[in-house]
């Protein structure tokens, strides 16, 4: 049996793994066209501030150290799904009896004038962040444009660098899609008490240059922005591409049954080409979660080997992080725009508590600097668990532990 995985992902990864535990005897083989692709990929901004050197953030187990697993340094740039063949940028064609697609997603470079400048980068791979972290030499001022989640970590890293560093962001808010209002703001002022300027409402119009080389960003209102470096964080799009032909059906990403198969029999897809189903709101998504990619690999993996396996309820929007030193945690739904849902906060100094409920489910929550019990409040949502008359003994423990603090 020759199985072929196109991506170095966790979930690539995961994948990997479960077929090499229970098919020892199986061939396999592995394509991506990063010359290192097998690392954390949430390590990146590390890499930036020298905290982290490269091989501090790979993986303590690489696949090619299994000679079972041989691994091509390459692209794929089509599949052939009635020969069962893919065909990769080298010109060879590989072929395969169980394929997996976990080509994982690239940054969106806004189509505005002087996106070409030297200076001017996106930031979703290490060799991208290596390209970076030489560009910081000299650099005293750096625009970042975009300021999501991962927009604003790589904002946190290039300021302990000792750059000036502003965030651009064209929602009202920084982190839009796991902060409500009350949370971004406690984050921009602890931000900006560390010395990163913000402007939201805005985005990027022009990047400025001077002989080729960027010198500042014009935004949409007008303002402008000096700096040395330019980083635009704006969105990713799955790299589905290479797919057109194959058979595999595709909507906002790689449509997939909950065994990770998709409308093609022995192609299997797993992480962010993936679109999935959120369990709480109901929406067909794109997610980038960590947590999701292992998932979709594993019950890939087991599939691909013969063991029927399907994938657990997906929650699109779940984040465990540390921003300006405070711990938030967000899950499910944590901007209700309907009146069937019932909101309860809570605020203590610098930490603060919202849930969410429909009815008697929680579908959201966020926590900000004390995270107690996290874990808990995230199972009920994703299993949507009913709480009855528990609900209210529910929110009276998670909201008494900001009074004791």
């Amino acid at each position: 049996m020759q199985y072929v995985i196109v991506g170095g992902s966790i979930a690539a990864i995961t994948a990997l793994n479960v077929i090499r535990a229970n098919r020892p005897d199986a061939k396999m083989q592995m394509v991506a066209d990063e010359a290192v692709p097998f690392y954390y990929r949430a390590l990146i901004p590390f890499l930036l501030d020298k905290s982290r050197t490269v091989d501090e953030i790979l993986f303590t187990e690489q696949p090619t150290d299994d000679k079972r697993v041989k691994f091509h340094h390459d692209r794929c740039v089509g599949v052939d799904s009635t020969q069962k063949v893919i065909r990769l940028e080298s010109g060879n064609p590989l072929p395969y009896d169980k394929l997996l697609l976990a080509a994982g997603s690239s940054s969106v470079r806004p189509d505005i004038p002087g996106v070409g400048s030297t200076g001017v980068y996106t930031l979703r791979n290490m060799d991208e962040a290596l390209k970076v972290r030489d560009a910081l030499e000299g650099c005293g001022k750096a625009v970042v444009v975009g300021g999501a989640l991962a927009g604003i970590k790589m904002a946190e890293s290039l300021q302990r660098t000792g750059v000036h560093v502003t965030v651009v962001e064209q929602f009202p808010r920084i982190l839009p899609f796991i902060a409500d209002t009350e949370t971004a703001q406690r984050m921009s002022q602890k931000l900006g008490q560390e010395g990163m300027a913000i402007h939201t409402n805005d985005s990027a119009a022009e990047i400025l240059a001077t002989d080729g080389k960027a010198t500042g960003v014009r935004l949409v209102s007008g303002k402008t922005i000096p700096a040395d470096l330019v980083l635009l964080m704006v969105g990713v799009r799955p790299n589905v591409e290479f797919l057109a032909g194959s058979g595999v059906d595709t909507d906002l990403a790689v449509l997939t049954d909950q065994e990770m198969q998709t409308s093609v029999p022995d192609i299997y897809a797993a992480g962010d080409m993936v679109q999935i189903h959120d369990a709480v709101t109901g929406e067909d998504v794109i997610s980038g979660l960590w947590g999701n990619a292992v998932h979709m690999g594993r019950t890939a993996g087991f599939n691909m080997s013969g063991i029927k396996a399907v994938v657990p309820p997906f929650l699109s929007s779940f984040n465990s992080t540390e921003i300006a030193g405070l711990p938030i945690i967000s899950a499910g739904l944590i901007h209700p725009q309907s009146e069937q849902y019932t909101v309860y906060t809570e605020a203590q100094g610098e930490n603060y508590r919202k849930l969410i409920f429909d009815k008697d489910r929680l579908v959201g929550m966020i926590f900000l600097g004390d995270i107690t019990k996290a874990g808990v409040y995230i199972n009920l949502i994703r299993n949507r668990i009913a709480l009855g008359e528990r609900k209210d003994a529910l929110i009276r423990e998670v909201m008494s532990v900001l009074s004791t603090l």
